[in-house]
């Protein structure tokens, strides 16, 4: 009896995903996974809205202390961020507000 052509998992899951790929409510999940994977749920927790347009992530904090320190790892929170949706979605500019 020959063999069915079984395709793994990881195949299955990426075509499914590749139709929403380029949907917006899509992209920013994506964003919102990566900022609570980098920062942590304490982080999260004082972000009020996060949002992603042309490449441009903008997070809108809650808490003066936490956005001061973010800017001033702003260049390493981008580098993560771009680290952690590398073959996904790619983000040009980080936003602090």
């Amino acid at each position: 009896m020959p063999r069915p052509n079984l395709e793994g998992i990881d195949g299955i899951l990426s075509r499914m995903l590749a139709a929403h790929r380029h949907k917006p409510a899509f992209q920013l999940a994506l964003c919102a996974n990566a900022w609570r994977a980098l920062l942590g749920e304490s982080a999260v927790q004082k972000t009020r809205k996060l949002a992603f347009s042309d490449g441009r992530l903008t997070a809108y904090l809650v808490s003066d202390s936490l956005r001061h320190e973010l800017r001033a790892q702003q260049a390493r929170l981008l580098q993560g961020l771009q680290e952690e949706l590398s073959d996904q979605l790619e983000i040009k500019e980080l936003i602090l507000k």
